[in-house]
């Protein structure tokens, strides 16, 4: 049996959407210094993280559009 990984989900309280947001587009200035290895897994994050939003349509696309914008 293939071990698996125990993540929990980070949920926030809706008073800290805003240090949320904040956390979120610091890593998304930061993106192109960071390694492949801790992009992967910050996008591998996003794709499973909780939000009050349960369904984004083309979600995938989206992140992979929102740093793309950063490094042109």
């Amino acid at each position: 049996m293939a071990f698996m990984e125990h993540r929990s989900v980070f949920k926030y309280p809706a008073e800290d959407e805003c240090l949320i947001r904040r956390l979120g587009a610091a890593v998304i200035a930061s993106w192109g210094t960071l390694p492949e290895p801790v992009r992967d897994r910050l996008l591998s994050e996003a794709r499973n993280a909780w939000d009050r939003e349960y369904y984004v349509s083309h979600l995938n696309d989206k992140l992979d559009a929102v740093v793309r914008r950063r490094l042109i």
